[in-house]
């Protein structure tokens, strides 16, 4: 039986997936009361809606994360099945020990990335950092994802208050004190940027192919997607509220180290809008692809492995 959580306006609701439909679970907006409840609870409203439940076509909803909001996070390590086929490939037999004391794993320190529109299209970058040992919350930021399919916020001025409350949301659920990292790609990398000056607690920044100072593209497709990410319905409007995302290094500085990638090919950005960002750090790094293609997608493993290098030089400094 397969669950889906997608977006219903504003909100989300919970369906069960047969064929090309699926069928509503009435009630829940969320999958975790329902696994809370217990399996036979789960298997029992899935039942039900797939008797009665109304029906929407499967290719037109928006999937969303099944668990908004996750209580914990556990590492593949701390589930028997995933310890045994991993040692069974290796031609292994299980580890006696670890019925006596499974193991998972805390990594530190943790890099927030607030990357583009979905979160979870960036889960080989975030792989990539968990084998450096540093965690990393895919973050949607306003306008981006589930934020506005599923929560009806716009991008604005306030931004950055968004990644001060990731940070202290963190904070709160696991006590990690130390420095933080923010990655940005495209539009998204201006965000980080306005993160890592807003917010000392940013102590290393990367930009990836973005303006300091957008204006909306003369494309179609990128002023639509501009339109829905600050909830305005003109060109005009638009560019109103990117002109309250500047930044400008004559007034705007950060502590953290940052670093600024370009892609030569890049058609959206040039090197000189990027080469804005360097000023606004003591510490800046430049890397150019001279071939790359816009955040430099066309060598997308060798860009991940070098930031995330250089994202472990900067964090885990004692």
């Amino acid at each position: 039986m397969k669950f889906v959580r997608y977006a219903d306006g504003p909100s989300s609701r919970v369906g069960v997936v047969t064929g090309d439909l699926v069928r509503v679970v009435d009630g829940p907006a969320d999958l975790l009361p329902l696994i809370e409840a217990g399996e036979a609870e789960l298997l029992a409203a899935g039942r039900t809606a797939l008797r009665r439940g109304a029906t929407v076509p499967l290719p037109d909803i928006v999937p969303l994360s099944p668990i908004a909001t996750p209580p914990t996070v556990r590492d593949f390590y701390a589930f028997e099945q995933h310890v045994r086929a991993g040692r069974a490939w290796r031609g292994l037999e299980m580890e006696p020990d670890w019925y006596e004391l499974p193991v998972f794993y805390f990594s530190s320190p943790y890099a927030v990335m607030g990357c583009g529109p979905w979160g979870p299209a960036f889960h080989q970058q975030a792989e990539a950092l968990a084998r450096r040992g540093l965690s990393a919350v895919l973050l949607e930021a306003p306008g981006q994802g589930d934020t506005r399919m599923a929560g009806g916020l716009h991008l604005d001025g306030n931004v950055d208050r968004a990644f001060s409350a990731a940070l202290d949301a963190v904070r709160a659920r696991t006590g990690y004190d130390g420095r933080y990292g923010v990655w940005g790609n495209s539009f998204g990398g201006l965000l980080a940027a306005r993160a890592a000056v807003h917010d000392s607690r940013f102590g290393a920044c990367c930009v990836n192919g973005a303006s300091a100072k957008p204006e909306p593209l003369p494309f179609r497709t990128a002023r639509e997607q501009s339109r829905a990410l600050l909830g305005v319905d003109t060109d005009d409007e638009a560019a109103a509220v990117l002109r309250t995302l500047w930044l400008d290094p004559a007034v705007e500085r950060t502590s953290a180290a940052l670093l600024v990638l370009h892609g030569g090919n890049d058609p959206l950005v040039s090197l000189d809008q990027q080469k804005v960002f360097l000023g606004l750090s003591a510490r800046p790094t430049l890397r150019v692809w001279d071939d790359g293609d816009h955040t430099v997608y066309n060598h997308s493993a060798e860009r991940t492995e070098f930031v995330c290098d250089w994202f472990r030089a900067q964090l885990g400094r004692a």
